[in-house]
């Protein structure tokens, strides 16, 4: 991908003399995917080696077996299906229930990259009733994401939708989030079949920054692959080479194949568009014989289309004619497989859910008979343990009903006299209370009787002064002065105004509270007015506690309606007892 990268700059600059510097990039990276693919190789050599020296058919062989067909999953699927069924044969041997739902799966999956459609959903369903059995959540949720790819390659996109979407959520609960980024990929791959563009650039962009994020290098690799497969069709042909780009890098790291095959198709038709045909020609036969040499169809396909309009852009009819005869004879011969594959997967799926219904069937009856049996077996220890008891129970049961009406009388009698004191000690607690508010109530008439009187001497001795003060005598009005300030300073103080809210609140508990919560904007004043008000005092008893004149009483009154947002036709009195009983 860096050689793509160098040429298209090349080329942007007219730069033809560069050609063999370019032919030895390509030897260059030539060179380096081969050890590329070497080293890739090593893994499975490895375990093959490993393989060849272990004689005991046990467990870790099959263990073994089935790790060597998921190796070979994207290398070889014909050697995947072949160690996939040395393992589930073992397997199967040895009742070794985990090694035989890895095999179905390793088998099934191999199908399916056959395009063995109907071959990988037998041996995907197996894997995947197995993997329930053994409450492999995992396992469960790995295989119901191959069955969605399967139903995805059928066109039976709904069915394919639903497994996704379960696979997605079995994910989700066992915190796979590199899984749920591969479902989000083949999810967006089936959008991009459906021409649903922008659903898919949105799972395919997902799935790429959770791949990065797990740095799971042939995640990130089939998500550019997708990503630049979208954008060749939309033409962003930008786009379209960034991904192609950073897929075909990565890809050569895992020896993808179908992925390279893939992107080398791709890469070709965004130099096709770019006028730059020599190379595109190069891209485009690479891709053609990795498809061929692979039996990939589906890009041989796509590669002579692509050099059918290459051949066309070129003005070369005959090669155009050649290309897209070998198009139309291919297209026809997947187009007929693909119809006998959709033909043979009606009657898989005929036959499997008849299958399925006389499975459920025989289940059924099973559960019936097994029910009828423990039924019969109940009903007879019943009626054994009936007949041992039953003579001693009705024997016992006269007394037993003597000595419940005994005890029932007497607990009602207990009862009744129970009710009774709880009666009188309800009673004589009303009374109680109803004492004490009576208490609180005269013991506050009496102190608000006790201060009017008190501000009312404490005016008529300010009058008495005010008199005194009209004498000519210099030193009688410093006296007068000084008893005027004092008779000022003592005309209602706090001290009497805090015995009075104490006394109210007693009578009227949680008068206070309430007002504050209803209206949070009354002055401490005005708390004192409603105090005033709820105790039902006039205009001029009100203006002889709060030392005002009755002018100045009535303004405070109105004010104190203001505030509270009373209507003009309401009772301020009214309203404050209402306020108090909620």
């Amino acid at each position: 991908m860096i050689f793509s990268r160098v040429s298209f700059y090349l080329s942007e600059k007219g730069v033809t003399k560069h050609k063999s510097i370019i032919c030895l990039i390509i030897g260059s990276f030539l060179a380096l995917y081969s050890v590329q693919l070497w080293a890739s190789t090593q893994k499975i050599d490895t375990l093959l080696q490993k393989l060849s020296v272990h004689q005991d058919n046990d467990a870790l062989k099959v263990d073994m077996l089935n790790n060597i067909g998921f190796e070979y999953w994207i290398v070889d699927a014909n050697k995947s299906i072949q160690y996939g069924s040395q393992a589930l044969q073992l397997s199967e041997q040895l009742n070794y229930k985990d090694g035989e739902a890895k095999a179905n799966r390793v088998i099934g999956v191999a199908y399916w990259a056959q395009g063995n459609l109907n071959m990988a959903l037998q041996y995907l369903n197996i894997s995947y009733k197995v993997y329930e059995d053994l409450d492999d959540k995992t396992g469960v949720a790995n295989t119901r994401l191959n069955i969605g790819m399967v139903y995805a390659d059928l066109k039976e996109y709904e069915k394919a939708k639903y497994h996704y979407e379960r696979a997605i959520n079995e994910f989700t609960g066992l915190g796979l989030k590199g899984r749920i980024a591969t479902t989000f990929t083949k999810i967006g791959t089936m959008l991009i079949e459906q021409h649903k563009d922008e659903d898919a650039v949105r799972y395919l962009t997902d799935a790429l920054q959770m791949h990065t994020d797990n740095n799971f290098t042939y995640g990130i690799a089939e998500a550019h692959n997708k990503l630049g497969m979208l954008y060749a069709h939309k033409n962003e042909i930008e786009q379209a080479y960034y991904h192609i780009k950073k897929s075909m890098e990565l890809g050569r790291q895992v020896s993808d194949t179908d992925g390279l095959t893939n992107n080398l198709i791709l890469h070709g038709k965004i130099l096709r568009l770019s006028d730059r045909f020599d190379e595109a020609a190069s891209e485009l036969n690479k891709g053609l014989r990795l498809a061929q040499e692979n039996g990939l169809k589906k890009y041989e396909l796509l590669a002579y289309e692509e050099l059918k309009e290459l051949k066309k852009q070129q003005g070369k009819p005959e090669e155009v004619y050649q290309y897209y005869d070998k198009y139309i004879t291919l297209r026809d011969s997947l187009f007929n497989l693909e119809k006998s594959k959709q033909v043979a997967y009606l009657e898989f799926e005929n036959e499997l859910e008849k299958r399925d219904k006389a499975l459920q069937s025989l289940q059924v009856q099973e559960k019936k008979d097994r029910l009828i049996q423990y039924l019969l077996l109940l009903g007879t220890i019943t009626m054994a343990i009936a007949g041992i008891f039953i003579y001693v129970i009705s024997r016992q049961r006269v007394q037993k009903n003597r000595q419940l009406i005994e005890k029932d009388q007497e607990l009602l009698a207990s009862a009744y006299e129970l009710s009774q004191k709880n009666l009188e000690n309800a009673q004589l607690k009303e009374q109680e209370l109803k004492q004490q508010l009576d208490f609180q109530n005269k013991e506050l008439s009496a102190y608000t009787l006790n201060f009017i009187k008190k501000n009312e001497i404490v005016q008529q001795i300010q009058k008495t002064i005010q008199s005194i003060k009209k004498a000519p005598s210099v030193e009688k009005n410093k006296l007068i002065t000084d008893l005027n300030k004092i008779v000022r300073k003592n005309v209602s103080i706090d001290k009497d105004w805090e015995d009075f809210s104490r006394f109210f609140e007693d009578a009227h508990q949680g008068f206070y509270t309430k007002l504050k919560s209803r209206h949070p904007d009354l002055s401490s004043n005005d708390l004192k007015i409603c105090s005033l008000i709820r105790l039902n005092l006039n205009v001029k008893e009100m203006a002889g506690i709060l030392g005002i004149s009755p002018d100045s009483a009535r303004t405070a009154r109105y004010r104190l309606r203001k505030k509270m947002k009373l209507a003009p036709d309401q009772e301020i009195l009214s309203y404050l007892i209402q306020l108090e009983q909620e």
